[in-house]
């Protein structure tokens, strides 16, 4: 029974392969090579919770502060250093959010489940000000979450069996486990960004209009 089902999965995914071949919203999963994925495991391998900052995330350094971070961080071998460090997490979700924020419930039956690897800002600095910038621009920083949305197979949602299905979402035969499911985008973590926000300005009043405001209160 575990293999048929086992081939079942294989033969959706095959299909999956012919009918959706779009390498711009290709997964964030087949999208890490192997240099890729065998960097970020290197540069956080030497990282451990002890190791957030433990005076104020956040909190701007002076030029010091700053260089024995990089040291710190960067290693023995030099490494680049983010400005919003992001964790790299193997996750096995029941359910997700598609293109319309829609929740889907993902496919999974005994021990098949999809994984999908996500990079989730890290905990410390999640929406605080960037690291290593200018003081001036220091507040007007954020380290911002990113999304981006992966292939995942999905049950079929009962709207769409009345209604025309989208030409690249494909219906595929029925599992062991029964019910419809297809082949549909999930929103997933990608990255960790570093975004400036425009200083808020403040609104001059001009002098004619303070005193025809304060003519008028008297």
């Amino acid at each position: 029974m575990l293999i048929a089902i086992n081939s079942a999965f294989v033969i959706v995914l095959s299909l999956a392969a012919m009918f959706l071949s779009r390498p711009t919203l290709q997964s964030v999963n087949s999208s890490l090579t192997a240099q890729a994925a065998q960097n970020i495991w290197h540069a956080l391998s030497d990282w451990s919770p002890e190791d957030q900052d433990s005076e104020e995330p956040g909190r701007w350094r002076t030029f010091r502060e700053t260089q024995l971070l990089l040291r710190r961080e960067g290693g023995e071998e030099g490494r680049s250093v983010d400005c919003c460090p992001s964790v790299l997490e193997m996750v096995e979700p029941e359910g997700g959010r598609n293109q319309e924020d829609m929740f889907v419930e993902l496919y999974r039956e005994g021990d098949n489940r999809q994984r999908f690897y996500e990079l989730s800002c890290r905990a410390d600095i999640e929406n605080k000000p960037c690291r290593f910038m200018d003081r001036k621009l220091h507040n007007q920083s954020r380290c911002v979450q990113q999304f981006s949305y992966t292939y995942a197979l999905v049950r079929e949602p009962e709207t769409l069996r009345h209604h025309h299905r989208p030409h690249h979402f494909p219906s595929l035969p029925s599992f062991p486990s029964g019910g419809n499911w297809m082949l549909d985008y999930i929103r997933v973590r990608s990255g960790c960004s570093c975004q400036l926000m425009p200083k808020a300005k403040n609104k001059r009043t001009l002098p004619g209009k303070t005193k025809r405001a304060k003519l008028k209160s008297k």
